[in-house]
């Protein structure tokens, strides 16, 4: 059900027991009108509804919700930065302005880099110092732990871009597959065959996501003002936005080719992914 047709029930199930709301607030069951008690309805069991100062109560949208979100464990900060980007994503201008309003200065312009990465192209590594580590994201391995033909293609755009940029690291990044095999190891080997120095690459071989994926490159590189993140066509601008919450305004990507060629995703997977960043 589409998050812009329930909001107006949503806002009336929850609101006999919310009402007044601190600053930012978030409840994650529904309750039923005239029931002190909280039951789940089917459907709608991660309610996520936060007041927004200067605007009033506000429900995270349904559609920008993955998994493993854990919202009862959010600051205030974190409810209102998911707010600004649920909002964003409903055309809500007037509650994602309120919300962005409400952040600190700090997470303030974390929250304005991103959403100007996610309204905007991706940036072309001439955007950015040419030292700026290269970050090369996996995309799984084939079942006998080899490269499969998507990763190649990041992986070479990846050798190309540091072929030209002899000053700059390389974080390959990349968890344990079902298999037992770490991507980012294989990827590792598999640039040192191509001849890239072993000492320039720094294996990051926890991630199982993109947030991940930015979250654990941010703690393997925590002096770094840019970066250039590495991917897939399809993947890039995602990556991109990401990073951006990681890393700050100076990020640009590099898009490989998609094998097999693959359509442009909705954008809904960059929003979610904002989501799980500020309420996983």
């Amino acid at each position: 059900m589409h998050n812009r047709l329930i909001r107006p029930m949503l806002v009336a199930v929850a609101a006999v027991s919310l009402f007044p709301l601190a600053p930012a607030h978030a409840q994650t069951s529904a309750l039923l009108p005239g029931s002190s008690q909280s039951l789940p309805i089917p459907g709608l069991e991660k309610v996520i509804l936060v007041g927004i100062p200067g605007y009033g109560p506000y429900v995270i949208s349904q559609e920008v919700q993955g998994a493993g979100l854990n919202p009862g464990a959010a600051t205030q900060e974190d409810l209102l930065s998911a707010a600004v980007f649920s909002a964003d994503f409903e055309n809500n201008t007037a509650a994602r302005d309120a919300a962005l309003r409400a952040l600190s200065p700090g997470r303030q312009a974390q929250v304005s880099a991103a959403l100007n990465a996610l309204h905007s192209p991706v940036r072309q590594p001439s955007a950015v110092p040419a030292d700026a580590p290269i970050v090369v994201l996996g995309n799984g391995l084939n079942t006998d732990g080899t490269v499969h033909p998507n990763l190649r293609n990041r992986l070479v755009a990846a050798k190309v871009l540091a072929d030209a940029r002899p000053n700059a690291p390389v974080v390959v990044s990349g968890g344990a597959t079902p298999d037992g095999f770490v991507e980012a190891e294989v990827m590792r080997d598999w640039l040192v065959g191509q001849g890239l120095p072993a000492g320039r690459i720094i294996v990051e071989g926890r991630a199982n996501s993109t947030v991940t994926n930015a979250r654990y490159s941010r703690e393997l590189l925590p002096r770094a003002g840019a970066v250039v993140v590495v991917t897939s066509q399809n993947h890039v601008h995602r990556a991109v936005v990401d990073f951006t919450l990681a890393f700050g305004t100076e990020v640009a990507g590099v898009g490989a080719p998609n094998d097999p060629p693959t359509e442009m995703p909705s954008l809904i997977w960059t929003y979610r992914d904002v989501i799980n960043w500020f309420l996983s």
